[in-house]
């Protein structure tokens, strides 16, 4: 109909075979003039095998997609240092949904110590066409946490256009546990090492005295079991430092442990409520920088401040004195191990900053105005 009035015709359909068969074609009709007569001229192309190669196509790319879309696995795509794709699994990973991460610069939620390791690898396999690797790095969330990711990127060509793709797991919790087990190694080496070194040799000293009867070195001998006795109870501290972990509010863990130093000093407390993951060794921290400013502050009573509070998402202790203060020449010696005699052990500082590193801070010392030091204990704050 449509022929005969002039107009082009293209037409779809299927059509059945003699011996039964089902079939694609395509008709092309064109209005003709013949003898006065306005005629529909066509001509007739079989395209079975074209709709069955797009059947499948279609049927390939709705698998992969679905794939691809609802893998566990995070898989994203890079292309011109701009995301491009993300799949439901990476939306979860980084916390940012599909809109707010698409044609946003990849390297700028990798985390700052690792970014510049990441685009250089990326420029290397788009540039280069290096070869896909797994590696892991951090990345920082949309809610500002630091996670790890393990990746597999490999150079392809989408749209045309080079670009990274890659598929992606969280791996945070495997390189919590990995740091955590460096960290009770090394604690397990720290404690065999001061049993075999320190009380050996104060065993012997002990051994000698027995043996030689000798007044002055009886005398000597009773120092070192009395020395030995406060290691016994240090490693018993990092032995704890290593177990297992709970919610502590360090306000009351302030509070609790200045309670027992109310006769020896002048406790001004100044505290609110902050939560770290720790345990029994938070304490024995507290009580190290109490006793040490107590001890070697030069004052009686000494005056000694505890504040704690947050700052910057981290979790900040600080105990002040108004004491003779530390001179600037051993302030980056104080924590080495053995340095003061002091104390008694030549430890305390020492354990101090291995306790305070197991659970994934730092401390330093400062001086206080007008008089004293003050010691600045900062914790990663509890993940709720």
């Amino acid at each position: 109909g449509k022929a005969v009035k002039g107009e082009k015709v293209f037409i779809e359909n299927r059509y059945f075979t003699k011996d039964g068969k089902l079939r694609w074609s395509w008709g092309y009709i064109v209005p003709i003039d013949y003898k006065g007569e306005r005629l529909g001229v066509g001509n007739w192309i079989d395209v079975t095998r074209v709709k069955e190669l797009e059947r499948r196509l279609r049927e390939s790319e709705e698998f992969y997609r679905t794939l691809i879309e609802d893998s566990l696995t995070g898989v994203y795509i890079v292309q011109n240092e701009r995301f491009v794709y993300i799949n439901k699994a990476l939306e979860g990973i980084l916390g940012y949904t599909r809109e707010e991460i698409l044609n946003k610069d990849p390297f700028s939620i990798v985390h700052p110590a690792d970014r510049e390791i990441v685009r250089e690898k990326y420029l290397k396999r788009i540039l280069e066409n290096s070869p896909a690797e797994t590696y892991s790095w951090r990345v920082i969330t949309k809610s500002g946490r630091v996670r790890w990711i393990t990746s597999r990127p490999s150079r392809i060509t989408y749209r045309g256009k080079p670009a990274v793709a890659a598929t992606t797991i969280d791996t945070t919790q495997i390189n919590e546990i990995t740091e955590e087990l460096r960290r009770k190694t090394e604690y397990l080496t720290l404690l065999n090492k001061i049993l075999r070194h320190d009380i050996m040799n104060d065993l012997t000293v002990v051994k000698a005295a027995l043996e030689l009867r000798d007044e002055k070195l009886i005398e000597n001998a009773i120092s070192r079991i009395n020395r030995m006795t406060e290691l016994i109870k240090e490693i018993k501290v990092l032995e704890e430092v290593g177990g297992k972990r709970k919610s502590v509010n360090l306000a009351e863990y302030a509070r609790d442990v200045a309670e027992m130093y109310k006769e020896e000093a002048k406790i001004k407390l100044e505290v609110e409520d902050v939560y770290v993951m720790a345990n029994e060794g938070l304490k024995a921290v507290l009580h190290n920088l109490i006793g040490n400013a107590i001890l070697h502050g030069g004052k009686k009573p000494i005056e000694i401040t505890i504040r704690v509070f947050q700052d910057n998402g981290t979790a900040v202790v600080k105990v002040a004195d108004n004491g003779v203060g530390i001179p600037d020449e051993i302030k980056d010696k104080i924590f080495e191990e053995g340095f003061s005699g002091k104390s008694g052990t030549g430890l305390g500082l020492f354990i101090v900053r291995k306790i305070v590193e197991l659970y994934g801070g730092t401390i330093d010392v400062k001086d206080n105005e007008p008089s004293g030091a003050v010691f600045e204990v900062r914790l990663p704050l509890e993940k709720f």
